[in-house]
């Protein structure tokens, strides 16, 4: 089973939007669980509670019996945690994928958490998310994290409408209506690829 944590410090980056879009791009690869224990919210259960999704998710409480099968395990981790919960799932996963928006707050509240965070192992990537669909602010924010020696993605998830429509009906940003799902959903696959290479 492969072992993929989504996790940030800073709210507001689309850590729940990946991580329920992430899974389903991954349902093309084997048998996905994902874990919401983002608790205070449940995002990830509310959606998967309004939509058919090609993926189970479960509670925290629901891992024990859910779990033993699957070929990816996905965790969308509770909001804000500590940074020795942070250093944990760097210990416990096979990737740990942060999201950082393209603000320099964001930029630096991620420069800040790489700096804190021991990974040895390079087991931590960066996924630059909410980028503007015009122009080259995502990449320009990937180019300046790498910069300062930050491991990030390549695929940059841009901020399109269709991933608020679809966490509106709880579905993947595939299946909604939307001009740009398709150029949204490609940005997901994008990202699930480098995640399993």
């Amino acid at each position: 089973m492969y072992r993929i944590a989504v996790t940030s410090e800073k709210g507001g980056v689309g850590k729940s939007t990946l991580a329920f879009n992430l899974a389903g791009a991954l349902s093309d690869r084997g048998k996905v669980v994902l874990v919401d224990e983002d608790t205070r919210i449940q995002s990830c259960l509310t959606w998967a509670g309004l939509a058919s999704v090609p993926f189970r998710v479960l509670s925290p409480e629901q891992t024990r019996q859910g779990v033993q099968q699957a070929d990816f395990l996905l965790v969308d981790s509770e909001g804000r945690p500590s940074r020795d919960d942070l250093a944990e799932m760097v210990g416990s996963f096979d990737r740990v994928l942060i999201p950082c928006g393209v603000s320099r707050l964001e930029i630096g509240s991620t420069l800040a958490l790489w700096r804190a965070l021991k990974d040895p192992g390079g087991v931590v990537r960066v996924v630059i998310t909410k980028a503007p669909p015009v122009g080259r602010v995502g990449h320009d924010a990937r180019d300046a994290l790498r910069a300062a020696g930050v491991p990030c993605l390549d695929a940059v998830v841009r901020r399109y409408a269709a991933h608020e429509r679809a966490a509106e009906v709880g579905g993947l940003v595939r299946d909604v209506r939307d001009d740009r799902a398709g150029e949204a959903w490609a940005d997901v696959q994008a990202v699930a690829a480098e995640v399993v290479k």
